[in-house]
């Protein structure tokens, strides 16, 4: 029977190989992913090669990869329950979630006199992110206030360059990326105390596109920030 059960056993792994990749020895949460780093670097080249192509030809190409590799998403049903935990001790909630096996950001804050956001981004994994040192890739952060009407719009965006670790380094590490609010600024003033809505969206390789985008890697945190002087 155990000879059995065991044959048995081992047929699954291997099926089931070609579309898990399991976790390295750091002991994180989240233990299989529908895309391993073979994907991600696939990615990484291909969003590589736009460097000095137009806006528009690196959306239209950043729209086709979104397509090919939304299946990636599907890591959203294996988050973590302790990720969860970490955006409520931000006083955050989560939304938009995709894939957390590579990437995360549990927490985002404002400096209202700075016009800065701070998002720290949790790497988990030694590779996924692009050769290194380049071309390596980047993890984008776009932040979204809410306006007069309660909508969000956007307000800033900027990214942080990555790359696969060198050696026998073990994650995690944190990345941040420090965005400067540049864009509908009536959404935060006056800086007269007001509470207002916030959504931060983070997105490895992909540029999200708008305040209701999903990423296939990364989150979208809900949060309030408060336009003091």
């Amino acid at each position: 029977m155990r000879t059995v059960v065991s044959k048995v056993c081992q047929g699954l792994v291997v099926m089931g190989g070609a579309l898990l990749v399991s976790l390295p020895s750091a002991a994180l949460a989240q233990a299989q992913t529908a895309c391993g780093p073979e994907v991600k670097e696939e990615v990484a080249k291909v969003v590589a090669s736009l460097d000095g192509t137009t806006e528009s030809a690196k959306a239209v190409a950043e729209r086709g990869l979104y397509a090919k590799y939304l299946y990636c998403a599907q890591d959203a049903q294996a988050a973590p329950t302790s990720f969860f935990a970490a955006a409520r001790e931000c006083g955050a909630s989560v939304s938009n979630l995709g894939s957390l096996f590579y990437e995360q950001m549990s927490c985002v804050g404002y400096d209202p006199q700075r016009r800065q956001f701070a998002a720290p981004v949790t790497i988990k994994q030694p590779f996924g992110f692009g050769g290194a040192p380049l071309p390596g890739s980047r993890e984008h952060v776009l932040h979204c206030v809410a306006n007069a009407s309660g909508v969000l719009v956007p307000v800033g965006r900027d990214t942080v360059h990555l790359a696969n670790a060198i050696g026998n380094q073990a994650p995690t590490w944190q990345f941040a990326v420090i965005v400067n609010a540049n864009q509908n600024l009536q959404t935060i003033y006056p800086m007269n105390g007001q509470t207002r809505r916030a959504r931060s969206i983070l997105s490895w390789a992909l540029t999200p596109t708008s305040c209701n985008y999903t990423p296939i890697w990364g989150n979208a945190l809900n949060y309030r920030i408060r336009l003091d002087q």
